[in-house]
């Protein structure tokens, strides 16, 4: 409800012609009841979309692409973490740079240590992966709606919406926000869920992981070649009698533990391409106000 209010307070105190959507994806509180309220308020600037399931933020987010009308959409998540009046840096930002996308980088951030540990993780693994513009997007965004449909066209279930900018457009801006202390008493990314979020991203935009294993395998097999080879010599050359249990022992289990690993992070590529393969539906809409 404050969100709604901090926005309509902003584009009243403007000339732009905008509506709102709220994603209501699949909540367990009176979100929906809210926005329902606030329709019946507003009927001709909210609208509302309440999904049947949680999809997830950034299908949530691709189903507010679909819907939306205008030549821009701007995200924003309810938690006012950013002030909407701020959504005029994003606009002037455009206007001067005519970008496709315009991010809000946060340039102090109000959150847990934990959660700082985190995105520093996932910012080191995207740099890795899509090079330095990668690591600076937020959800705080401003976005020309062509691309953003386009993208939302083409989604598939494992879709990272940061990520899949950088594949279409190098016209991306960025502006400084201040980040304001979440109003939400609790995130709803848990610590396993940033663990898996920041796994999935790698995973699915890169064949990092696989270059990795890659160059895993040439490594240790050059390793355990030079190893056989120097207790070979001392066998053949100086009939060095070769003590074979514990090196056995090791070398099997450090060379299976490998291969295990190996497997398991091929498992997940399989996993992946089945998700994407059984032609699941990408969303679906309960109720559309």
């Amino acid at each position: 409800m404050e969100l709604s209010e901090c926005l309509l307070d902003y584009f009243k105190s403007t000339n732009y012609t905008y509506e709102i959507i709220f994603i209501d994806d699949f909540s367990k509180d009176n979100s929906w009841e809210v926005v329902s309220e606030l329709k019946r308020n507003h009927t001709t600037i909210i609208k509302g979309i309440k999904l049947t399931k949680n999809h997830g933020q950034h299908i949530a987010t691709c189903v507010g692409f679909i819907k939306a009308s205008g030549k821009f959409i701007i995200t924003i998540d309810d938690d006012l973490e950013v002030s909407p009046k701020q959504i005029q840096l994003l606009i002037n930002e455009q206007n001067s740079s005519n970008s496709q996308i315009v991010y809000g980088n946060y340039f102090n951030t109000e959150r847990s240590l934990t959660r700082k540990l985190f995105k520093l993780i996932y910012q080191t693994m995207a740099k890795i992966i899509e090079g330095s513009n990668s690591v600076k997007g937020s959800s705080f965004r401003l976005i020309n709606a062509r691309l953003a449909k386009k993208i939302a066209a083409e989604a598939t279930h494992l879709i990272f919406i940061d990520e899949v900018f950088l594949w279409y457009t190098n016209a991306i801006a960025y502006v400084d926000v201040k980040h304001n202390k979440s109003k939400r008493p609790k995130s709803n990314y848990s610590l396993f869920s940033l663990v898996r979020l920041t796994g999935d991203v790698v995973l699915y935009s890169s064949l990092f992981p696989l270059k990795m294993i890659k160059y895993f395998g040439f490594f240790f097999s050059f390793i355990n070649f030079g190893i056989a080879f120097f207790y070979l010599a001392r066998k053949v050359i100086h009939g060095v009698a070769v003590p074979g249990y514990t090196s056995i022992i090791v070398s099997v289990l450090f060379s299976s533990g490998l291969i295990i690993f190996i497997l398991g992070v091929l498992g997940e590529y399989l996993s992946k391409m089945f998700q994407l393969m059984n032609n699941r539906p990408l969303y679906s809409i309960e109720e559309e106000i």
